[in-house]
């Protein structure tokens, strides 16, 4: 059985209160995170490969001046 909304604990980022926490499936966890600030975070760290149609998947090193300044 769900407890009263004042009861549950909230999300460290976006404050909303929630079941259990969205990492550890704890309820009592003290830094507890929702599904979707937790899906927002994880996208944030994942490196994006496909740029447009035709790019390289290498990363390219910015070219280093020919001149010196």
């Amino acid at each position: 059985m769900s407890k009263p909304a004042d009861q549950l604990p909230r999300c460290v980022s976006c404050g909303r209160a929630i079941e259990a926490c969205a990492c550890c499936d704890e309820r009592d966890c003290s830094p507890a995170i929702c599904d979707r600030c937790l899906t927002t975070a994880i996208l944030k760290t994942i490196r994006r490969r496909y740029v447009h149609p035709g790019a390289s998947l290498i990363e390219e090193v910015a070219a280093k001046p020919s001149v010196p300044a």
